[in-house]
């Protein structure tokens, strides 16, 4: 997607609002992350859903004019001395981490992503790939016949990196975080980056439905994420 005043100005992890054309029906507008950010174009990951507004979104044609307000938030951040990152996501999330992958191989990072879905359908194509990612999936149903091996490459893949993304549902994002405490022995605040598994309705933290317990007191993520230390979410 192309903005109309020729550039962008966003961060992976920021998200965008946006409204859909066909009425008052649905009135809320969808968080949408961006999957892709340059100068001047991002690209979102859309796939099919029963959400009306995606699929209003997914049935435009190229050239059509979005309604979106954004960047908003406050997106992943990154450290000059990482040199070995690793991205973990669940189902769609995935496409929220996606974001930091142009950026980290601009600056020659190593990067390893663990792509853990229901089934098999529902990870993302090794071709959307580059090719200096080191990709890894695993499947939670049994009737998939691929074994759930997300603890195992989760727990080899802690010994080396030297910072985490992560974005997926509250118990899986509590799931990774046991996995750092045993690999690592402590989560120490900084290692590690997850976007909160909250309700992102209005941007502006207004309607409270981003509420997230830090452990110390409750926070808008909308103003203060949706990015937050993986250490301070209360799972």
């Amino acid at each position: 997607m192309r903005c109309a005043d020729g550039s962008w100005s966003c961060q992976a992890g920021q998200f965008f609002l946006l409204r859909s054309n066909t009425g008052w029906s649905p009135y809320l507008r969808r968080a949408l992350f961006p999957s892709f950010i340059d100068s001047n174009e991002i690209g979102f990951i859309i796939r099919p859903s029963q959400d009306p507004v995606m699929g209003w979104l997914a049935a435009q044609p190229v050239g059509t004019a979005l309604d979106l307000i954004g960047p908003l938030g406050r997106g992943f951040v990154t450290d000059d001395h990482q040199r070995r990152i690793l991205l973990v996501a669940e189902d769609a999330s995935v496409a929220a981490l996606l974001a930091l992958i142009q950026s980290a191989l601009a600056r020659q990072l190593s990067i390893t992503l663990l792509h853990h879905a229901r089934q098999p359908a529902d990870l993302l194509p090794p071709s959307m790939l580059p090719p200096a990612v080191e990709y890894y999936t695993s499947c939670a149903e049994e009737s998939s016949g691929l074994p759930d091996v997300m603890d195992d490459e989760l727990a080899r893949a802690l010994n080396w990196a030297d910072g985490l993304f992560v974005a997926g549902s509250a118990a899986f994002l509590g799931r990774v975080k046991t996995a750092v405490a045993a690999a690592r022995f402590a989560l120490v605040r900084g290692f590690a980056q997850a976007i909160a598994p909250v309700p992102l309705s209005c941007g502006v933290g207004a309607c409270l439905a981003c509420l997230v317990d830090t452990g110390r007191g409750l926070h808008r993520a909308c103003v203060r994420g949706p990015v937050f230390d993986l250490g301070d979410l209360a799972l």
